[in-house]
């Protein structure tokens, strides 16, 4: 009996194999693709610097100087060996208004000036900053003085001018941009001046009001 089972094995055929599905093979294709991408798009990003905290970046970063900071400190190393620096005051003075620290720069353009009282363009930096900040009353009166120095400045009669229409002095303000023509007629602050009386004959008059 033996020798007939081992014969029936023997002469039997093997149990059929298991096909693979086309759909299954097409997902494996698609899944190493979509993880080949994603690694190729992981190496982009860190070789193009997506690592935000790349230590080495950082220290590239730290080591940097604000030249800013050290313009800014040499003029007061400078101030403080010699207080009556004027070229330092007053290069500190527009460096801090710059950078908006109007508090800070109107003692050092007070005190520039009063080394250099006849030096017109410091005193229409002075004027602007003062201006570009509200303080209109001190900034007329820096403009009072250049144009005291130089008459036929026309940035500091522009700037006056626009003082003077803020302060409902239309008057006032017009008569100054008449001047800037009459000055100097192909400069910038005489097509600004065109310009604001211009738009002042193209607005439409007060309605009247009828009984």
């Amino acid at each position: 009996m033996s020798t007939n089972r081992q014969k029936q094995k023997r002469g039997s055929s093997p149990p059929p194999r298991r096909k693979t599905s086309v759909l299954t093979i097409a997902f494996a294709v698609a899944m190493a693709f979509f993880l080949v991408i994603g690694m190729v798009a992981i190496g982009v990003t860190e070789f193009f610097g997506g690592n935000d905290t790349d230590p080495m970046q950082q220290d590239f970063a730290q080591d940097v100087p604000d030249q800013g900071d050290d313009q800014e400190q040499e003029l007061r190393d400078r101030i403080e060996e010699d207080p009556e620096d004027d070229s330092a005051l007053a290069q500190l003075a527009v460096l801090l208004a710059n950078s908006g620290r109007v508090n800070d720069a109107i003692p050092y353009y007070e005190d520039a000036l009063e080394h250099r009282p006849d030096d017109h363009t410091l005193r229409l930096s002075f004027a602007q900053t003062l201006q570009r900040h509200g303080y209109d009353l001190d900034a007329e009166i820096q403009l009072d003085r250049v144009l005291e120095g130089e008459p036929s400045n026309v940035e500091a009669m522009y700037l006056l001018a626009e003082i003077r229409e803020r302060g409902d002095e239309q008057d006032a303000a017009d008569e100054l941009y008449e001047q800037i023509l009459e000055t100097d007629p192909d400069s910038f602050y005489a097509q600004q001046a065109r310009e604001r009386l211009a738009s002042e004959d193209e607005a439409p008059d007060d309605a009247v009001e009828v009984d």
